[in-house]
């Protein structure tokens, strides 16, 4: 009869044990990182902002000086993929704009800029593709 009840008794007693909430424990290491890595992320989201692409893609490659910012690096990522998307749509743009404004005279600069319009287009489903890519890899570091 004893044994009959030390037995759930005991199992019961392991499974509360192993059900505790478990912190997270987090080094003041990656704290501070994480926080540089947010303000980093932060500068080069106001520089996408008003087109200032390759000041954001700079602002983004300093976050190198933070190994530990794992959650911050890979919004970098995201963040790049979309600086690197939208420099891709200006230029498209500026192309489709430039035949029909005046600053450029010549049908041999139209020219130039028809057949580069192409290659912006393979570049533009790239980064889109990449983009999707990315964020359905991205993980969870907490």
């Amino acid at each position: 009869m004893q044994r009959l009840f030390l037995v759930p008794l005991l199992s019961l007693g392991l499974l509360c044990a192993g059900c505790h909430e478990k912190t997270p424990k987090v080094s003041s290491r990656r704290l501070a990182d994480e926080s540089a890595g947010r303000a980093a992320l932060a500068r080069a989201r106001q520089q996408l902002a008003t087109q200032h692409y390759d000041s954001a893609r700079a602002t983004i490659r300093t976050m190198r000086a933070h190994p530990h910012a794992l959650t911050a690096r890979e919004d970098g990522i995201l963040l790049m993929d979309s600086i690197d998307l939208a420099a891709t749509r200006t230029a498209i743009d500026q192309l489709e704009r430039s035949p029909h404004s005046p600053d450029v005279p010549d049908a041999h600069s139209r020219r130039q800029g028809s057949a580069a319009l192409p290659e912006l287009y393979r570049r533009l489903r790239f980064y889109e593709r990449k983009l999707q890519h990315d964020h359905r890899q991205r993980k969870s570091h907490d």
